[in-house]
């Protein structure tokens, strides 16, 4: 059962609060409670891995992408899961059709921000977009799949928020303590939350392990960004 955790997050550059759903780590899983989650949101962010790289499968994840972008502007970036897939090009392909924006290191604008999405270009052979999206007037908002890769390589770079997932909450949490995340190893910093005052992690929506998770419900997140 996915739950809903919501955030407001001030930037003081807009004129409006804008409603950002994200739904981070779907993992090629059932998708129609997502919905009844996200109403009301202004856009859709979908931080990476709609895919699962272990059963090698997304044709639940692009289904997902195109009901999504039918419903409300529709933003992804890749995670590992999709990187992961026998067929990477054949994917980004399929996603290219589903009327959402693909953002590999690229960006776009909506409203009064600029959407974009980063992964290292050595694993998506794609030229990295930082320094000019740090250049760009307003509101900043950057989806970036490991929570790692932000404290690794994003930290000094000029953004107003970033959205993250990746650490699946942990996996399974003791007290406000995730005791596992791919990337991170035993006792991970960024599980879920708002760090550094700019960077929140989603849980994640789907769990492509066979390790359960416990004390760490499946989620969806609601940001009203102002």
């Amino acid at each position: 059962m996915r739950k809903l955790t919501e955030y407001a997050f001030h930037t003081g550059k807009l004129t409006a609060p804008v409603k950002l759903a994200v739904v981070s780590d779907l993992h090629n899983e059932p998708y129609e409670d997502i919905w009844p989650l996200i109403e009301g949101a202004d856009a859709l962010l979908v931080p990476g891995d709609v895919a699962n790289r272990y059963r090698k499968e997304y044709a639940l994840g692009i289904e997902f992408l195109r009901e999504a972008a039918k419903r409300l502007p529709t933003f992804f970036s890749v995670g590992n899961h999709e990187l992961r897939q026998p067929d990477f090009p054949a994917f980004v392909r399929e996603a290219e059709t589903t009327g959402a924006e693909i953002l590999i290191n690229r960006y776009v604008p909506f409203g009064e921000m600029w959407i974009g999405g980063w992964y290292p270009s050595k694993y998506v052979k794609a030229p990295d977009m930082m320094d000019d999206f740090e250049q760009l007037p307003g509101c900043r908002v950057l989806m970036c799949h490991k929570p790692n890769h932000y404290a690794e390589f994003l930290m000094d770079k000029s953004v107003d928020l970033v959205i993250s997932g990746h650490a699946h909450g942990g996996q399974i949490a003791i007290g406000t303590q995730g005791l596992y995340a791919p990337g991170q190893g035993i006792f991970p910093k960024y599980t879920r939350g708002l760090y550094h005052d700019r960077m929140i992690v989603s849980a994640g929506a789907g769990n492509p392990c066979r390790m359960p998770r416990w004390n760490n419900p499946c989620e969806v997140l609601l940001i009203t960004l102002t």
